[in-house]
């Protein structure tokens, strides 16, 4: 067989395919040294916020002349997925989700154009729309100690710009109520002067501003009226009136002047004290750990010169876990290397299993500079990846590698020439056994959505891995083989393990070959009969399956929510019987040695997580607290979070006003909570009483957790009527709602940037004086200057709101979300309990209807996907294989093993005692290629064999399939070597990764066996048919006339 020329080329060529090596080394460590480091791939954020305030409007207010206004503008936009709103007290929230790959800078563009289209309430403030962006944690830290908000904002806002100036791309306080100017202005001094605090609003904006003016001398100078006034004491000279005798009043004589904060506000405490909280992020482009070097850097210098009675408290340092996690995938990424370069010396001599490892090293560098190239990074899921891909790498160069040893040794061929026969022969089922890899990964790209870019990682870095071993199996390692060929003889180890293995072939295994093909039909039987009994252990419970398993947490959550008209004060003393069942919960589950808890950090006025039912999303809130507690590691403690999560709300006592408590840790994977059911109807009464009876239906569920509904009652409203007689005196429901508006929530004179905060200029009445529930004694001024009071004018009814309106498409909905414990129920599990729980006769009662959202849906898209994916992927394998082989019937033997790859993976699961995951699915695709690889090489062997004989083809087949037993062993063993650490590795943090480890080794470990007889039987039983065919040929009398 003549060999390509560029092959030859790099044979003769002396240091050709050395400097070859040399660069990917090169190149490889140089990129692997400017690839980022995080937890998990980069993904972007196809989603743009609508932000519209309108202070004093009810939930119900903002979502009827918002919301439902603007809303359908959005949803006609091309690519919109679905458009979510949330209507709360003052503020309308609206996101607007794409299309996976759709231009994000159009959309923000087709938003903006049509959210500006619509007309808005006039007291509405301008619509902020913003792109979401990317933004991955670092860590947060907690500055408290014995001082005041304004010393904690001076000490937090210079931390924010040295860490700024550092590096760290973004950095959010919590804990610094916003800036405000209050000016108060009594009733009386408003009735003297006959003026309403709008209009002395409109004084201050014409008297606190900066103008510019222009441009004189020809452009060499510019003009500029600065007026704008930026702290309270200024505010005292303002002119509000000038009376008929020339006398002026100013704002200091008729009002309070004073700096304040905006209320309410989210406080923070730590270990008893006010508290501020920082949160550090990085974009895209940066690096975790360098990030977190840069922050530990910095913390450590300002330690030393920061006040002694200042407590700085790091936690939620990602950049640990992600070391940890990195650290424990390279050790066993090291581990697994170890075994398959046992195996290679094993199996192969010592010249060829040295430069087949040789190869290693090399692919993975020359991955990194690919994997640079495609914009990817080190993180849990690439790692995964390159471990994946630590047997598969080397499975190309033991097919060229062990094909030249026994050319040179069986057939006499030199070394060089050898080499060269090898990569030529071995060339087509090389290259298509990777192409059939790359096609088998083609699931792994379809899936959209966040999973979809997360997973994507694997496939993309064994493309990049496969890429890089086929330049190392063509252009170097044939060099190598021929330029380092010795006459030394072989070990007496080697000797003896040649001999062993050869009588095991020779006698053992080649009758075993012949004995599955006499009796080939019942050899696939026995492998459908596995096959379907892998699928009933799966269909009858003894395997379940669950969506997706998160790793143990270390962090978890307590939130209260109070009722509606609670106190704030009220609030803070359950929010105190939260931290006191915290203490007592460690002191009980350590039995009172503590060291559990490493941090807890108390919010009041705000939930104190990222709540599914974004509970905070609205502002603060008086009724709102929470609680953030994390744990030390979850390696270093006997305690596990499920345990420590019941036992705290155990042992937390409610106390008068508490409406919802929450206890619960986050969970990791894809979007989304376990239970998720949606109602949809247009009153809210409706879905509040339907809400409430699915709730109790949930919490029936076996394991059901931290089941909540997201609708909740609001403060008390005052629904005002206008009289007759107030029409009368000319007021109308537009001047009331003003003024009355005004007296309440006050009137906004203006808002300007002082340092890097807005600042709120607000007009209102003294507190006495609107802190009264008798909304009725409030003043107006009528049309002609005259003040009468609310109760005269209208009538004052009493009606319970919501604080929340949500909508999702345009319907309103309300969820009911909850957890469950993977190892008790899964989530289509206890959504068919649900339903023959009575969910259709609830929605049919209250003329409702429902929808499963949260990872039902994720898991549904994704599945749906990855259908499609895998349809495209089979049709491709069939097409290269039938290019390969030049057959339309010897690509459905290679193809036959695909679906018994779920033999091994099932009863994987089964003896390792685990649930099978979305990323277990993940590993039977990628076992697909493996699988097919090995069937190629095999198929390829047989056939050139059959060529060579040119008689009794069973003989051949048997022939084959016996050549064929080292390569094929040694190319399944190192995959399964190289996954064989993580599949044994009793870290929490990798447990989430091991069922898809375990589905390789596994699956691998059964098909192939199959390999080795079924493909052989399926080729035999080829052999049968076509004889028939033959021999039915032949008796048709036309045939038998045209021979004669």
């Amino acid at each position: 067989m003549k060999s390509s020329p560029i092959l030859e080329f790099f044979i003769r060529h002396k240091t050709a395919a050395n400097l070859l090596m040399v660069m990917m080394l090169v190149v490889g460590f140089v990129s692997a040294d400017r690839l980022n480091r995080q937890f998990f791939p980069d993904f972007d954020v196809e989603v743009v916020s609508v932000s519209l305030v309108w202070t004093g409007a009810t939930a119900e207010d903002i979502d009827a002349n918002i919301v439902q206004v603007v809303e359908p503008e959005l949803r006609v936009i091309n690519n919109v997925k679905k458009v979510m709103s949330n209507s709360y007290e003052g503020v309308g929230q609206i996101s607007v989700e794409f299309e996976f790959g759709a231009d994000m800078k159009q959309a923000l563009a087709d938003v903006e154009t049509a959210v500006g289209q619509v007309d808005l309430p006039e007291e509405s403030e301008r619509p902020k729309i913003v792109r979401g962006e990317f933004y991955d944690g670092i860590s947060k830290l907690v500055l408290s100690g014995p001082y005041s908000l304004e010393a904690m904002r001076v000490i937090a806002k210079s931390i924010k710009e040295d860490l700024q100036r550092l590096g760290v791309d973004k950095v959010d306080i919590k804990g610094l109520p916003d800036e405000l100017i209050r000016i108060e202005v009594s009733e009386a001094e408003l009735a003297r002067l006959g003026m309403s605090l709008d209009q002395i609003a409109a004084s201050i904006r014409q008297n606190s501003l900066d103008v510019p003016a222009g441009r004189f001398a020809d452009g060499a100078f510019t003009v500029r009226s600065l007026g704008l006034l930026k702290t309270a004491e200024k505010y005292q000279d303002i002119e509000v009136m000038i009376r008929p005798d020339g006398s002026r009043v100013t704002l200091g004589d008729i009002a309070t002047i004073s700096e304040a904060f905006e209320e309410p506000f989210v406080a923070v405490r730590s270990q008893g004290n006010m508290a501020v909280e920082m949160i550090f992020r990085r974009g895209k482009t940066n690096d975790s750990l360098d990030i977190n070097t840069v922050i530990q850097d910095w913390l450590s210098d300002y330690k030393l010169r920061a006040p002694e009675s200042l407590t700085i408290e790091q936690y939620d340092i990602r950049a640990n876990l992600i070391r940890e996690r990195i650290n424990l995938l390279v050790g066993n990424g090291a581990g697994g290397l170890l075994l398959v370069l046992g195996v290679l010396f094993l199996f192969l001599s010592t010249r060829v299993a040295f430069w087949v490892a040789v190869g290693i090293p090399v692919a993975f560098m020359a991955t990194f500079a690919v994997m640079l190239a495609m914009g990817q990074s080190i993180n849990m899921i690439s790692l995964f990846g390159l471990i994946m891909a630590l047997g598969i790498v080397v499975d190309d160069a033991i097919v060229i590698g062990e094909h030249a040893e026994y050319l040179q040794k069986r057939r006499g061929l030199p070394i060089d020439q050898a080499a060269a026969v090898a990569a030529t022969r071995m060339g087509p089922p090389v290259v298509s056994a990777m192409l059939t890899t790359v096609v088998a990964f083609l699931p792994l790209f379809t899936v959209k959505g966040i999973i979809g870019e997360i997973i994507s990682a694997i496939p993309l870095v064994v493309v990049a891995v496969l890429i890089a071993s086929l330049i190392e199996v063509f252009f170097i390692l044939p060099a190598h083989l021929a330029h380092s060929g010795n006459k030394a003889k072989p070990g007496w180890f080697r000797r003896r393990f040649d001999y062993g293995f050869s009588i095991f072939r020779e006698k053992y295994f080649r009758r075993f070959v012949a004995f599955s093909l006499r009796w080939r039909l019942a050899t696939l039987a026995l492998a459908f009969a596995m096959l379907i009994v892998s699928i009933g252990m799966m269909a009858s419970g003894r395997v379940n399956f669950v969506f997706f398993t998160s790793p143990e947490a270390d962090i978890a959550y307590g939130n209260i929510v109070m009722a509606p008209g609670t106190p704030r004060q009220q609030t803070n003393v359950m929010l105190e019987e939260l931290e006191r069942a915290l203490k007592r919960t460690e002191d009980k589950l350590t039995n009172g040695e503590g060291g559990l808890v490493n941090v807890s950090v108390s919010s009041l006025g705000t939930t104190n997580s990222s709540n599914p039912d974004r509970s905070g999303a609205g502002g603060a809130s008086d009724i709102r607290a929470g609680v953030v507690v994390e744990l030390i590691t979850a390696d270093q403690r006997s305690v596990r979070m499920r345990d420590f999560v019941n036992e705290w709300r155990q042992q937390t006592i409610a106390v008068p006003g508490l409406d919802r408590l929450t206890i619960r840790a986050p969970t990791g994977g894809p979007p989304g909570r376990d239970i998720d059911i949606r109602l949809m109807g247009d009153d809210l009464e409706t879905l509040k009483q339907a809400a409430s009876e699915l709730t109790r239906i949930v919490e029936t569920v076996p394991s059901a957790d931290a089941v909540t509904e997201n609708l909740s009652y609001g403060a008390e409203e005052r629904i005002i009527r206008l009289t007759p007689l107030g029409q009368s005196l000319g007021f109308s429901v537009s001047s009331v709602g003003q003024q009355l508006r005004s007296a309440l929530d006050g009137a906004i004179a203006l808002r300007f940037p002082r340092g890097d905060e807005e600042v709120t200029v607000r007009l209102t009445l003294p507190d006495e004086e609107v802190s009264t529930d008798n909304i009725g004694s409030l003043r107006l001024i009528s049309p002609d200057g005259q003040f009468v009071q609310l109760v005269d004018i209208a009538t004052v009814e009493n009606r319970l709101g919501f604080s929340v309106v949500r909508r999702q498409d345009g319907f309103r909905e309300v969820s009911i979300t909850g957890d469950l414990d993977s190892d008790v129920m899964s989530t289509p599990e206890a959504i068919s309990l649900i339903q023959a729980n009575g969910l259709p006769e609830l929605v049919e009662k209250y003329g409702l209807r429902y929808r499963f959202d949260g990872r039902n849906t994720e898991s549904k898209e994704t599945f749906a996907d990855m259908q499609v994916g895998a349809s495209i992927a089979l049709v491709g394998m069939y097409i290269i294989l039938a290019w390969v082989f030049s057959s339309w019937l010897q690509p459905l033997a290679v193809m036959i093993m695909i679906p018994f790859a779920l033999i091994g993976a099932v009863f994987g699961h089964y003896f390792m005692g685990l649930t099978m995951t979305i990323l277990s699915m993940f590993g039977l695709i990628a076992l697909a290629g493996i699988v097919v690889n090995n069937s190629i090489i095999l198929v390829a062997t047989i056939e050139r064999r059959i060529e060579e004989t040119d008689g009794d083809r069973i003989s051949a087949i048997i022939a084959g399939a016996t050549d064929r037993l080292r390569p094929v062993l040694l190319t399944s063993i190192t995959t399964i070597c190289g996954l064989s650490t993580l599949m044994f590795e009793r870290s929490l943090q990798a447990q989430f990764l091991i069922p898809m480890a375990t589905t390789i080794v596994f699956g691998l470990g059964v098909t192939t066996l199959l390999v080795l007889f079924v493909v052989p039987s399926v080729l035999a039983l080829g052999e049968d048919l076509r004889g028939a065919f033959m021999a039915v040929r032949k008796m048709l009398p036309g045939r038998t006339s045209a021979a004669e």
